[in-house]
């Protein structure tokens, strides 16, 4: 008969149900974010001929918005999937800066946080 392996605790110490909570937060905000880029790319792309100059006015602050607000939610997805690519190599919940696991708190309110609240991004971790 053969012997089912049990697979060893992550490295981040979160627990399964942990880990898979955090993944379904990140795949939702991943799928909306795509959504939000759609949209503003759209917005940004739209050009209407406008006879009022106010109405023109409105139209370049809301594509400009549009153009900011993408910027933004890009470099958010590719957090997200930074995040998401770790827990698919088993990676995710631990600090990029010490190796210490990055406490179910924070991810829970950061889910793509890549330190631990301690610590400074490019900074030696504090003993």
């Amino acid at each position: 008969m053969p012997t089912t392996e049990s697979r060893p605790e992550p490295a981040s110490g979160l627990t399964p149900a942990e880990l898979q909570f955090l993944r379904e937060r990140l795949e939702r905000l991943r799928d909306d974010l795509r959504v939000q880029l759609r949209r503003n790319q759209e917005v940004a792309q739209s050009a209407e001929p406008s006879a009022e100059a106010l109405d023109a006015a409105e139209q370049t602050r809301e594509q400009d918005d549009a153009v900011l607000f993408g910027e933004r939610d890009r470099a958010l997805l590719r957090e997200v999937e930074h995040a998401l690519a770790k827990l698919d190599t088993g990676d995710y919940g631990v600090s990029e800066a010490s190796g210490r696991p990055i406490g179910f708190r924070r991810l829970e309110a950061i889910p793509w946080a890549r330190f631990a609240t301690d610590e400074t991004p490019g900074m030696p971790p504090q003993a």
